[in-house]
């Protein structure tokens, strides 16, 4: 759905997309609609971004669908330089001026407000065992695990991943420096990579670390933990 409205933050683990350009984390987002260990996702898009454009406005006047709506916010303000550098500009200019004392990171931050992708997994007893050996195989809570190995449910709060894309500087040049970042940018071969970042619940994100891995190789990308 896509509106106004900002998505519900998610406090908690962090992990990395890293990608070539912006059109790869596209192809993320579709490939997230469609896989069956997602049950539901979620578009939020707030001003400047929201409907910003004559191109935006008349794109999703015929999109039939979400997968219409994520295209025509790619394809008329994040792909295109010179739309998503105008956006970018509108949005620290109408910042500043409501938050005139902030710090260039608060900036930041709150650009990655704009163009928010969340999604909820599916709960992890409809899936295979594979699934909680990667949940054992990251930072997780042992207690949790513990109650699904026993066959209990886990609440759905932990089943919740947020993707933020920070439209203030989209290559996250704070993450460049960290070692996950930079292995992962000499793997793929790409000297200056977007960052993504991924916000789960720390009870058991190695599951939307296994869900990430998969999909961000398929496209050419990676996930990495970040601290």
């Amino acid at each position: 759905m896509s509106s106004s409205e900002a998505a519900v933050d998610v406090v908690g683990a962090t992990i990395g997309l890293v990608y070539r350009d912006l059109d790869q984390h596209r192809r993320l987002i579709h490939a997230l609609s469609g896989d069956p260990r997602v049950q539901g996702v979620e578009l939020s898009v707030s001003a400047p971004l929201f409907k910003g454009s004559p191109p935006i406005v008349a794109a999703l006047k015929n999109a039939d669908g979400l997968r219409d709506k994520i295209d025509a916010y790619f394809d008329h303000g994040l792909v295109d330089d010179a739309a998503r550098i105008g956006f970018s500009r509108a949005f620290s200019s109408s910042y500043l001026a409501k938050h005139p004392r902030s710090e260039r990171q608060d900036l930041f931050r709150a650009s990655g407000d704009v163009f928010v992708f969340a999604f909820d997994l599916t709960p992890p007893l409809q899936l295979p065992a594979v699934v909680h050996d990667a949940i054992a195989a990251g930072p997780h809570d042992a207690d949790m695990l513990a109650r699904l190995r026993a066959g209990d449910a886990v609440p759905n709060a932990h089943l919740r991943v947020v993707l933020r894309l920070f439209l203030d500087h989209p290559l996250n040049p704070r993450r460049h420096l960290d070692d996950e970042i930079k292995a992962a940018a000499e793997r793929l071969g790409v000297p200056h990579p977007f960052v993504i970042e991924a916000t789960t619940s720390l009870a058991l994100p190695g599951y939307a670390k296994l869900v990430l891995d998969d999909l961000a190789s398929a496209v050419g990308g990676a996930a990495v933990w970040l601290r």
